[in-house]
C-alpha cells in the first residue's frame, strides 16, 4: 500500500474514532418557562389588538419633531396608562441646551414638521406628480418651505462633478436618479446655483416598488453653513416618465409648494414605561422599537411599536389577575427616536448604564409572506458580549418551533397560535447571527451601555421609507406569535433565579457543547480545503477558533453569576462546568492537531509549531486601554462627529481605510473586547473567530490592517491608550 493510501485510511479511521457530531438531530431541551406559564401567555397575547394599534399609528407622519410623532408617542403612554404598566410618561431631551450632544450622536438629529407640499408638472402639459396628503415621503426631510416654478434638468446620478459638464443648472430644479441626496444637494445647489433637487430612484425588486416614494432626507449637517433648499421625492415611474419628457427634447418646467419649519428649539421625545420587578427593580431588561418613521410606516416600524404595547398589555394582564407572578427584575418599554434614542436615554441616565442586564429590539415585524417574500428572524447577541440571553432564546424558539411543527403533524391547532381575523400561513423562526448594524439593537451593543441585546425582524422588508409600506402587508397571526415569543423571552430573563440556575446551566452547557462541535468541524473541513502553501496557518486559525469559543462560552456560563449569589451549592455545579469546558476545549484542540499532522502526511510536508505572521507583529505587544480621563458618552467609538472635532476636517482622508468600513461588523465589535489585557493581535483574532463561527459573508470581514488602524485612530481622538505587554 502506498503512503497515500496509507493516510487516506488513517483519515477515515479518524473520522469513524473520533465523529465531531451525531448523525442524527438532537432533540430540544425542555423549556425554560413553566408549561402552564408558557400557555398561559399564549392565551391572553393578540394579533388582533395588535394591528389595531397599527392602524391608529400608520395614519400619523411619525417624523422626529412633528405633530405626527407626538400624537404617536401620547397614544403610547395613553395605553400604557389604561394596561396598568408604571412610570408610562413621555422623557423630553431638549435640541438646544445640549447641542455639542446632538453632533455626537450622528450630526443628523433635527427636529423639523412638514405641513403641506405638492409637486406638479406645468409643461408641457400640467399634471400632478405629488401630493403630501397621499404621500409624505414627497417631501424631502429637512427642506425649507418654497413656492417655486422652474425649468428642470436631469444630470444623472448627480453625485460626481463631472455629471453637471456642459449643463446649465443655474435657476433650475435638478432631477437625478439615484444618488445621495445630501451630496448632489450640495453640489446641485450650492455649487452650482440650482434652486432644488428632485431624486427618483431605479433599482425596484418588485413590481410595486416601481410606485414607491423613498422618503430621502436632506438635513443640514451635511451643508455646514449653508441652508438647504428644498428636495422633492419621486417613484421610478415618475422618475422615468420626466427623464423620456427631457430625453425628447421637451422643455420640462415643474411647480414645487412646500411648508415645513426647521425647529431650532424642542424636544426630542422616547415614550417609555415599566412593569416592575419585586427583588432586583434596579436591574432592567429593555423592549425598545423604533417610533418615527414616514406615513403610513406600518411594517417599519408601526409594527415593532405595536408589538411591544402588546407584550406590555399581556404580561401587566396575567400580573393583575394574579395568573403569573411579577418579574423579579424590571421590563422596561423604551419607544425611540431611531438611531439615536438609547443614546439619549443613557446620556439622561447614566446611572443606569451597567445595571441593564440584556434587552430585546423590534423593527419590522409580523407582515404576511403570503403577501411579500419575506422569513422572520431572530438575531442573537454578539459573541463580544456573551450572556444566558443567547441561550434563553435559542431555548424558546426553538420550543415554539417546535410546537408550530408538532400542530402541523395533527398536534393541537391551538399551538399554531392563528389569530381569528388573521392568516393560516405556517411560521418558523430563524436564527441569525448578531448583524452588526441597521437598527437600534446596534447601539445597545455599543460601548459603554454594552447590553446583549437580540433583534426580531422580517427579511426582506415589504417597500419602507415609502408611502406603500401599508397596512394591507401586516398579518394578525404572525403579530401574534411574534408577540409571544417576545413575551415569553422577556419574562423567562426576568424572574431568572437560583431555582432556574440549575436547568440554565444545563441549556448553556448543551447549547455551548453544540457551538464547539459546530467550530471544531470548520476547523476540520477548513484543514481539509488545505494544500502545502497555507495548511500550517489555517491550523493555527482552526485553534484559535476553538480557544475563542471557549472564551465565549466561559462568558456566557460567567453572567450567571449576576442571577445567584456565590453561597448557592449551584457554584459547585458552575466550578464542575467550566472543568468540563477545559476538558472538551483540550480533547477538541487535540482532535485538530491529529486531523492537521494526517493531512499533512497526504500533503507529504512535516507538521510545525509556526507562529501566525500576527504573532509576530509589533501589535502582538500592544494592549489598547479605555482612556479613563476621556469624557464619557455612548456611542463615540464609532462617531463620525466626535472623530472630525477631534481630529479635524481631514481626518477622513487620513482615515480613509478605516472610515469606509467603519461600519463593517469586523469594526464595530473590536471595541468590546478590550480588557486592559487583550493585544490588539489578540483582538482581531476574537473578531475574527466570531465572523467566521457566525458564517458571515465577506463583506463583514475587515483586514487586519484596517483593524490596527482603526486603534491608532481611537488612540489619535483620546479614546484609547496604549501600553507595552
Amino acid at each position: 500500500m502506498s503512503r497515500n493510501s496509507l493516510s487516506f485510511v488513517l483519515m477515515l479511521l479518524f473520522i469513524i474514532l473520533y465523529p465531531a457530531s451525531p448523525l442524527s438531530r438532537e432533540s430540544a431541551t425542555p423549556p425554560l418557562l413553566d408549561e402552564e406559564i408558557l400557555r398561559n401567555i399564549a392565551n391572553e397575547v393578540s394579533g388582533s389588538v395588535c394591528f389595531e394599534h397599527i392602524r391608529y399609528l400608520s395614519t400619523l407622519h411619525r417624523i422626529w419633531g412633528s405633530k405626527g410623532y407626538h400624537q404617536a408617542a401620547q397614544y403610547l403612554v395613553e395605553k400604557c396608562t389604561e394596561y396598568g404598566l408604571k412610570e408610562a410618561k413621555i422623557e423630553q431631551y431638549p435640541l438646544k441646551t445640549e447641542k455639542e450632544f446632538w453632533k455626537y450622536i450622528g450630526g443628523y438629529r433635527y427636529l423639523w414638521d412638514l405641513k403641506s407640499g405638492e409637486l406638479r408638472l406645468v409643461e408641457p402639459y400640467p399634471m400632478l406628480i405629488s401630493h403630501y396628503e397621499n404621500a409624505p415621503t414627497t417631501i424631502a426631510r429637512g427642506s425649507s418651505s418654497t413656492n417655486t416654478t422652474a425649468e428642470l434638468v436631469y444630470v444623472g446620478r448627480g453625485d460626481s462633478e463631472e455629471d453637471y459638464k456642459g449643463k446649465d443648472v443655474k435657476g433650475k430644479i435638478v432631477l437625478f436618479e439615484g444618488g445621495s441626496g445630501m451630496v448632489v444637494h450640495e453640489l446641485a445647489v450650492h455649487k452650482f446655483g440650482a434652486l432644488g433637487t428632485i431624486r427618483f430612484t431605479n433599482w425596484p425588486q418588485y413590481p410595486e416598488e416601481e410606485e414607491a416614494i423613498r422618503g430621502l432626507p436632506i438635513w443640514p449637517y451635511q451643508f455646514k453653513d449653508k441652508k438647504p433648499t428644498f428636495g422633492f421625492n419621486i417613484s421610478q415611474k415618475k422618475g422615468l416618465f420626466l427623464k423620456d419628457l427631457l430625453e425628447n427634447g421637451k422643455k420640462v418646467v415643474v411647480s414645487g409648494k412646500i411648508e415645513a419649519e426647521m425647529k431650532e428649539d424642542g424636544a426630542f421625545e422616547l415614550p417609555t414605561a415599566v412593569i416592575q420587578g419585586t427583588d432586583y427593580p434596579e436591574e432592567e431588561f429593555i423592549l425598545c422599537a423604533h417610533l418615527d418613521h414616514p406615513k403610513p410606516g406600518t411594517h417599519d416600524n408601526a409594527s415593532g411599536c405595536a408589538v411591544l404595547l402588546e407584550i406590555g398589555r399581556t404580561l401587566s394582564s396575567l400580573i393583575q389577575q394574579k395568573i403569573i407572578p411579577p418579574p423579579k427584575r424590571t421590563i422596561r418599554f423604551m419607544w425611540v427616536p431611531h438611531m439615536c434614542g438609547l443614546y439619549m436615554y443613557f446620556f439622561h441616565h447614566p446611572e443606569k448604564i451597567g445595571k441593564v442586564k440584556g434587552g430585546a429590539n423590534f423593527d419590522c415585524v409580523g407582515a404576511d409572506p403570503a403577501k411579500y417574500p419575506l422569513k422572520f428572524y431572530v438575531a442573537l447577541p454578539p459573541a463580544s458580549l456573551p450572556s444566558l440571553l443567547t441561550d434563553i432564546t435559542n431555548n424558546l424558539v426553538e420550543y415554539f418551533n417546535n410546537k408550530l411543527d408538532t400542530s402541523i403533524f395533527g398536534g393541537p391547532i391551538k399551538d399554531l397560535l392563528f389569530s381569528p381575523e388573521g392568516s393560516r400561513n405556517m411560521f418558523s423562526t430563524t436564527f441569525r447571527p448578531d448583524r452588526g448594524g441597521g437598527s437600534d439593537q446596534d447601539l445597545a451593543h455599543t460601548w459603554p451601555l454594552n447590553i446583549p441585546s437580540i433583534y426580531f425582524y422580517d427579511w426582506p422588508m415589504p417597500p419602507r421609507h415609502s408611502q406603500i409600506n401599508f397596512l394591507e402587508y401586516m398579518d394578525r397571526t404572525n403579530l401574534r406569535r411574534v408577540s409571544y415569543l417576545g413575551a415569553i423571552i422577556s419574562y423567562a430573563f426576568t424572574t431568572t433565579d437560583e431555582e432556574m440556575a440549575p436547568d440554565l446551566l444545563n441549556e448553556t452547557q448543551y447549547r455551548g457543547e453544540s457551538r464547539l462541535r459546530k467550530e471544531l468541524i470548520l476547523a476540520k473541513h477548513l484543514i481539509e480545503e488545505s494544500g502545502p502553501q497555507d495548511i500550517h496557518q489555517n491550523y493555527d486559525r482552526g485553534k484559535k477558533l476553538l480557544s475563542w469559543g471557549k472564551i465565549r462560552e466561559k462568558g456566557i456560563a460567567g453572567s450567571f453569576k449576576e442571577f445567584i449569589s456565590n453561597k448557592t451549592p449551584f457554584t459547585l455545579l458552575f466550578s464542575e462546568y467550566k472543568q468540563l469546558l477545559e476538558k472538551s476545549l483540550d480533547d477538541y484542540q487535540n482532535q485538530l492537531r491529529r486531523y492537521y499532522e494526517i493531512k499533512c502526511q497526504r500533503l507529504n510536508i512535516q507538521p510545525l509549531k509556526k507562529p501566525s505572521s500576527l504573532e509576530k507583529s509589533s501589535w502582538a505587544k500592544i494592549i489598547p486601554v479605555i482612556n479613563p480621563e476621556m469624557k464619557i458618552f455612548p456611542g463615540c467609538p464609532r462617531n463620525y462627529g466626535y472623530f472630525r472635532d477631534t481630529l479635524g476636517d481631514d481626518y477622513n482622508g487620513r482615515y480613509k481605510d478605516v472610515i469606509s468600513v467603519l461600519w463593517r461588523k469586523g469594526l464595530k465589535d473590536c471595541f468590546n473586547y478590550i480588557d486592559g489585557r487583550r493585544t490588539v493581535v489578540d483582538i482581531c483574532d476574537a473578531v475574527q473567530a466570531e465572523l467566521w463561527s457566525g458564517g458571515y459573508t465577506e463583506r463583514y470581514y475587515v483586514s487586519f490592517e484596517n483593524m490596527a488602524n482603526y486603534f491608532r485612530m481611537l488612540k489619535d481622538a483620546g479614546i484609547i491608550t496604549f501600553k507595552n505587554k
